[in-house]
């Protein structure tokens, strides 16, 4: 009779060990599939630095823009987006999408930059001002000094 306490513990833990080890696999797979991302968010850049035809630029970006469809909530592709955006002269869709790179990654204090640059081309000093204003303060460094000298540009 005491050896059916020790089997149930014995199957407890192997229960428990499988529950364990089956909760972890998913992010091994979140992983792969971060990595096959970059993947496609490289091979998308590659289209459009290196495209022989502008129709090959264009099939780049329509890449790009589909993964930043599917993967709304990842910073790197909203990233790329604003900067497409700026090249284009769509300068209100930069700075959203600059807009949601700092709400994704707060780290990312370039996209405090361009968003003021955004801002700048659309006449908009007083915001252009304001963001330069949050960079300085977030900031050290180069990019602190150059948006102080921008800051004083806009006075």
């Amino acid at each position: 009779m005491k050896r059916s306490p020790l089997i149930a513990i014995i199957m407890g833990l192997v229960l428990a060990l499988y529950i364990y080890t089956s909760s972890v696999r998913p992010s091994r797979a979140m992983k792969e599939a971060q990595s096959t991302l970059t993947e496609q968010i490289r091979e998308a850049l590659l289209n459009i630095q290196n495209g022989e035809s502008p129709e090959a630029q264009m099939k780049g970006v329509l890449q790009m823009r589909s993964l930043a469809d599917k993967y709304p909530e990842n910073a790197d592709l909203q990233w790329n987006m604003g900067l497409f955006s700026m090249q284009s002269g769509q300068y209100e869709k930069a700075v959203t999408r600059f807009e949601k790179v700092i709400r994704l990654d707060a780290q990312r204090l370039n996209a405090y930059m361009q968003m003021a640059v955004s801002y700048a081309a659309l006449k908009d000093t007083s915001l252009a001002r304001s963001v330069l204003s949050t960079l300085i303060e977030k900031s050290e460094g180069d990019l602190q000094n150059r948006a102080e000298v921008m800051l004083e540009k806009l006075k």
